[in-house]
């Protein structure tokens, strides 16, 4: 228990952290983008967080009911973890080259931007494996031959929102306005597939890269 407990605060520690350096590098930078990965990270976080919960009240023997709606609201959330990796569509925004392909532009602030995407897109995905393999220990007991497919469908799920939350600039707490305006997302026709399939695929990327010995199907 001493050793779970002490993981988490570790992750939640790094979380912290990585908020902080987030602010103080963006004000520093007078850059928004940094500043606002502070949000996206807690956001990731939070799928971390409600996965221990539900596993506590799980233990606790919480009533059914309690247990659904809380593994809805996860089901809501967890988008956020794999969510991060979309900012690097944000890289564009910086000069890495004077002149394309042989001078580059030698500015140590471009660069330190790059590392704190990275960093951030990298370990919000690991929150979201780490949330996973938190909820395995329970869910698997139940879900013996299913749980490739139960993953599959979370994890196009996830693709569908991190969709609607990259280009329709939807949060996880707009579920009434998304279910009122499905139909502009589902407009988007085949680039709309084509962006769930490759984030369905990053999804199982990300799961197995984070995936440990303890934690393996």
């Amino acid at each position: 228990v001493k050793n779970i407990l002490s993981r988490i605060h570790i992750y939640y520690f790094i979380s912290f952290a990585y908020m902080v350096v987030s602010l103080v590098l963006g004000a520093i930078l007078n850059n928004f983008l940094v500043i606002f990965l502070a949000w996206n990270m807690f956001l990731a976080t939070s799928v971390f967080l409600i996965s221990n919960v539900l596993v506590y009240l799980y233990k606790k023997k919480a009533s059914l009911w309690i247990l659904l709606l809380g593994l809805g609201l996860w089901i809501l959330v967890f988008p956020n973890s794999i969510y991060m990796l979309t900012d690097f569509i944000h890289i564009q925004n910086y000069t890495f080259f004077i002149r394309y392909a042989d001078i580059y532009n030698y500015s140590l602030s471009e660069w330190f931007v790059f590392a704190h995407i990275l960093i951030g897109a990298l370990y919000a995905a690991k929150l979201g494996i780490s949330a996973i393999h938190v909820l395995e220990t329970e869910v698997k007991k139940h879900t013996q031959g299913f749980h490739y497919i139960i993953l599959s469908l979370l994890f196009v799920l996830s693709s569908f929102g991190i969709f609607l939350g990259r280009f329709l600039r939807f949060n996880s707490w707009n579920f009434i306005e998304v279910i009122s305006d499905i139909g502009r997302a589902f407009s988007h026709g085949y680039f709309l597939i084509g962006f769930v399939g490759l984030f369905f695929v990053l999804h199982w990327a990300m799961y197995f890269l984070f995936s440990n010995k303890e934690c393996n199907i």
